[in-house]
């Protein structure tokens, strides 16, 4: 049977154009480039059933005004938090923007800024919708994190997964600290029928790092046990996390992070690679929902490196490339 795969262009009532990638009657994800390249929507299908994999916002006003709360939110220069939002780097200090009441800068600079369509096609190989964003365009960025960067987003649909794609690139003279991570939030319902308390929460992951009391590393790591060895399973009701996991577990070149639905069959599936030591996990309070969130280096990476503590800062020299990926996909029952 051929394969259709489609894609296509929609207004939204509030004015912001939709990005859609679809494998006709399989799969569909939805983009919107406008607000910081979020993949707000993924669907997968197994005949007439629908798995809602990405957690949806009510609508896209909410998404703007609460950029981190919902889809698939993008990280970077760093992912999570930085105290008091001060580094340094190569002998000089550095600054991001903090609001005066917080302890830490949250979540990078990137959460709401537009990107550049540069790709957005389908064929019989899959749909494809390539994003990106130059630094320098951005006043605001440069002041806080003088490094001029290009970065480039690319989400590809085939055969009913979804490959999320990062290139990022030092187009400035000198060297560049990064951290990346992207925030992606799953139903932990997958149908609307299932009974999400008892779902099955999978993250491979040996150790977390300690947290003080505003959600940063004191440095000290520790082995899993208890409800956060999520190895081999733990059940949704019993999760209540916001915590940063490390030493990853890699089988054939990446992680594995499961929701199983056990009750009705369905699960879906996280796939990321090599490059994200980190796995921040967090349950939203009061939604059927959790983020897997893959990271390059864990919150406030840079100022643990002060410390002599290795936290996998990765500093990209001049007209030199970082790339990564993660992969979505969906357990269908036999």
């Amino acid at each position: 049977m051929q394969t259709f795969y489609l894609a296509s262009k929609a207004i939204h009532s509030h004015d912001y154009d939709i990005y859609s990638i679809e494998q006709k009657g399989k799969a569909i994800a939805k983009i919107v480039p406008e607000l910081g390249n979020n993949c707000y929507s993924f669907r997968i299908a197994d005949g007439n059933t629908w798995l809602n994999i990405i957690d949806e916002p009510p609508d896209l006003e909410t998404l703007k005004q609460r950029p981190t709360a919902y889809g698939n939110p993008i990280l970077f220069p760093f992912p999570n938090r930085i105290r008091d939002g001060k580094w340094e780097f190569e002998g000089k200090t550095y600054q991001f923007d903090k609001t005066p009441d917080s302890p830490t800068t949250i979540h990078g600079l990137l959460l709401n800024r537009p990107y550049k369509v540069e790709k957005h096609e389908a064929d019989e190989n899959g749909a494809v919708l390539v994003c990106s964003l130059n630094s320098q365009d951005y006043p605001d960025v440069v002041r806080q994190y003088p490094f001029p960067f290009v970065i480039k987003f690319t989400y590809t649909l085939k055969d009913s997964s979804l490959t999320m794609s990062v290139e990022i690139e030092n187009i400035g003279n000198g060297n560049m600290p990064i951290g990346f991570g992207i925030h992606p939030y799953f139903n932990v319902n997958l149908t609307g029928i299932a009974d999400a308390s008892k779902a099955l929460i999978t993250v491979p992951a040996n150790k977390y790092w300690e947290l003080d009391d505003v959600l940063v590393p004191t440095g000290e790591r520790h082995a899993v046990n208890g409800v956060l060895d999520l190895r081999n399973g733990q059940p949704f009701e019993k999760l209540k996390l916001d915590h940063v996991f490390t030493d990853v577990l890699l089988v054939g070149g990446v992680s594995r992070c499961l929701i199983e639905n056990k009750d009705i069959g369905y699960g879906m599936l996280m796939e990321s690679d090599a490059s994200f030591r980190e796995l921040v996990v967090y349950t939203p309070p009061e939604r059927e929902a959790i983020c897997f969130e893959p990271y390059t280096c864990p919150t406030d990476a840079i100022n643990l490196e002060k410390k002599g503590i290795p936290a996998g800062v990765i500093v990209l020299p001049p007209q030199q490339k970082f790339t990564a990926s993660v992969r979505i996909s969906a357990i269908i029952p036999m």
